[in-house]
């Protein structure tokens, strides 16, 4: 036997939820990946950055003969630092304009943002490989 304060429970389990609902939990789930992925590089190049130059003062590790491959090291992880921040800062400006386009029902996603994400990180991958190769 259900009361009637049960069935109040009930019916409001029941109602729909915001018609999109979906699709702006959908964005917010993107935004926390770009915001872990861009923690991820933050925190990588302050630890390369960090360790290089802890070797090259302690004097633990002989540069070879040109340039030193720590002092690389130590520019590579501020240049994670920088694309972390900028994805960061990125991943907030595309949250706000998709929740924006979502909010209005006119969203639909952009290929040259996609294209150009894809681009720069073959360019990286690609000139690290390089660099990684050439030593």
């Amino acid at each position: 036997m259900t009361l009637p304060a049960d069935q109040g429970r009930e019916q409001s389990a029941a109602l729909p939820a915001p018609a999109r609902t979906s699709e702006h939990l959908a964005n917010e789930r993107t935004y926390l990946a770009y915001l872990r992925t861009a923690i991820s590089l933050i925190s990588f190049g302050i630890t390369i950055n960090r360790f290089s130059l802890f070797l090259l003062q302690s004097g633990a590790a002989t540069p070879p003969q040109g340039r030193s491959v720590l002092r690389d090291a130590e520019q590579v992880g501020f240049g994670m630092v920088v694309l972390g921040t900028a994805l960061m800062a990125w991943a907030a400006t595309r949250y706000t304009r998709v929740r924006g386009a979502i909010a209005r029902g006119d969203f639909r996603p952009s290929l040259w943002e996609i294209w150009v994400l894809t681009a720069g990180v073959l360019i990286v991958g690609g000139y690290s490989a390089f660099w990684l190769f050439q030593r």
